[in-house]
């Protein structure tokens, strides 16, 4: 096996061991086992959203908030506005920690949805030699984030030196934060940015 696959996984072995916590992972990581973690650590989490609480969406007043991204029909350009604010939101806070990313698109035997470009194509195909990559520009994060925000596939961004961990699922996401002290950094920065920091 090649160095490079032996540095990258010390690099990953020691970004978990740095969140100590009572969890298995393998290289699946933590996609599937953010239940898992919130029922051992319900405290730790908060959410990430452009609602400040959770709206009963049989209202039919919020129809025309419910939108979404869509490749086939013409996607409202409220949801571009909205993408943005997610994407400065974890830019900003990535750029306080290294970073390494995980998309469910390591495991997926579906394309790359056309609305990328080939060079972003280009950053997204890195996922499929490794399920975890160490993200070093915000360009590259953004090709992620746009996969997830936009419902294509689940990332996960982890933050060791923060002690933080997000999945983003369209236009949510959850954060486990380890350390209380970067809590009031994430709702600054989600308030600058116009999103909304609430309990899980």
């Amino acid at each position: 096996m090649s160095e490079k696959f032996f540095n990258q996984n010390r690099i990953i072995k020691k970004m978990f061991d740095s969140f100590n916590l009572s969890i298995n992972f393998d290289v699946t990581g933590f996609l599937e086992k953010e239940e898992e973690i919130y029922t051992k650590y319900p405290g730790n989490f908060l959410i990430i959203d452009r609602f400040p609480m959770i709206i009963n969406k049989s209202m039919e007043w919020f129809a025309p908030l419910d939108f979404c991204f869509s490749q086939n029909e013409q996607t409202p350009k409220e949801f571009f506005e909205v993408e943005k604010k997610f994407i400065n939101t974890l830019t900003i806070l990535s750029s306080y920690s290294s970073l390494l990313v995980q998309s469910s698109y390591y495991f997926s035997q579906g394309e790359v949805p056309d609305f990328f470009t080939n060079e972003e194509k280009d950053y997204l195909l890195k996922m499929k030699d490794n399920p975890f990559i160490q993200i070093i520009s915000p360009k590259e994060l953004n090709n992620y984030l746009k996969l997830s925000l936009r419902g294509y596939e689940q990332t996960i961004i982890y933050l060791p030196e923060l002690k933080i961990i997000a999945w983003v699922n369209e236009l949510i996401v959850s954060v486990f934060v380890q350390d209380e002290k970067y809590r009031k950094l994430i709702e600054t920065i989600c308030l600058t940015e116009g999103l909304y920091l609430r309990e899980k």
